[in-house]
């Protein structure tokens, strides 16, 4: 008799006829009608016969593992959220689409784009298509130098039956002052610490500081000599006026060392002594008021700066490189106009806490 002592379910046992053969060392066995029993939920099992177990057929349910609602029978858009900080230049990045039900098709009506930032969406599938079961596809986006000063806009992508397909963006669009410096009239930083005394009733003080870094400020004066250049800054004053500004911390321009080119990712320049080059700054290459490119900063070392982002023009040996703070400019601006072609402008800026 065969004894199988433990728990079993009871659908794990078959019907067995009661003439299986035995010798099974022989490769054959016989079939026929009958019924072996039925197994307790408990307990043992025995058989005056030969038993025999079967494992479980795959005509079950399916059944979702765990965290399958994350994943899984909904449409994403990857990424959900872009911060892309201070925006200087156009940002171009990929948005991934993807219909993770593995059994339906989704159909994309339309592609809508609210709030404020400029933001544009082209390329895919396009903004009406069907989405096979598990189909993905490349969107690109693109936010340009051209717009409103804070970035906050959502991209939906619209499926039938569907919520949930969009992408947040947000952001900073700031552009730099580029007019060059008089040296004549100087540079005026100022540095504004914040602290607080507290005295006890013996008269000793404690002091105490209230910021960790302090608040900088900038002042000088910017001749412009030729009429495009006068009308340029007329327009940077009146367009870009009450928002945010790449200010140029003059005193610490340094030059390329080695020539930039188109992809690089890193700048040779001489940051020995100049402090305003730090990590997670902004630094501007620039030739004169109307050509200049503006970069992020990752790391700083003594002969090199590494950028956050790749060098898009060709920039020679010799070229000015000017670390930037992020500044608003005061809300008087003195200019005048001593002809109708050249211009003297007064600025001063209060910069951000880095």
């Amino acid at each position: 008799m065969a004894t199988l002592p433990g728990f079993l379910p009871a659908w794990e046992l078959r019907g067995f006829p009661p003439l299986l053969s035995a010798d099974l060392d022989q490769h054959s066995a016989s079939f026929g009608g009958g019924l072996l029993g039925t197994a307790p939920d408990l307990g043992a099992v025995s058989s005056p016969g030969p038993v025999a177990l079967a494992s479980r057929g795959l005509d079950g349910l399916e059944a979702p593992m765990f965290g399958w609602s994350e994943l899984f029978g909904k449409v994403l858009v990857i990424p959900r959220s872009k911060d892309v900080g201070f925006l200087l230049s156009s940002v171009v990045w990929d948005v991934e689409v993807w219909n993770t039900d593995m059994l339906a098709s989704k159909a994309l009506t339309n592609i809508t784009i609210s709030g404020a930032g400029g933001l544009q969406v082209s390329g895919g599938l396009g903004s009406a298509a069907n989405f096979g079961p598990g189909q993905a596809s490349i969107y690109t986006a693109t936010l340009g130098t051209d717009g409103d000063a804070t970035i906050a806009t959502v991209a939906t992508w619209n499926f039938t039956g569907e919520t949930g397909a969009d992408m947040t963006v947000t952001g900073t669009r700031i552009t730099v002052f580029s007019p060059e410096i008089d040296w004549s009239d100087g540079f005026t930083e100022t540095i504004e610490f914040k602290t607080d005394v507290m005295t006890a009733t013996s008269g000793q003080e404690q002091r105490v500081q209230l910021r960790t870094k302090p608040r900088y400020g900038a002042a000088f004066r910017v001749v412009t000599m030729e009429a495009k250049d006068s009308a340029a800054m007329d327009a940077l004053l009146f367009g870009w006026q009450g928002r945010m500004f790449g200010v140029p911390w003059w005193p610490d321009a340094s030059m390329l060392t080695a020539q930039a080119t188109p992809g690089a990712t890193s700048l040779q320049v001489d940051t020995t002594g100049r402090a305003s080059f730090e990590a997670g700054g902004l630094v501007m290459l620039w030739a004169d008021q109307h050509a200049w490119e503006a970069l992020g900063v990752l790391t700083v070392a003594s002969g090199s700066v590494a950028l956050s982002s790749q060098v898009a023009g060709t920039w020679p040996v010799g070229t000015i490189v000017v670390p930037m703070k992020l500044g608003r400019m005061a809300e008087v601006v003195d200019v005048e106009d001593p002809v109708n072609w050249a211009s003297i402008f007064q600025v001063s800026f209060e910069c951000e806490v880095a």
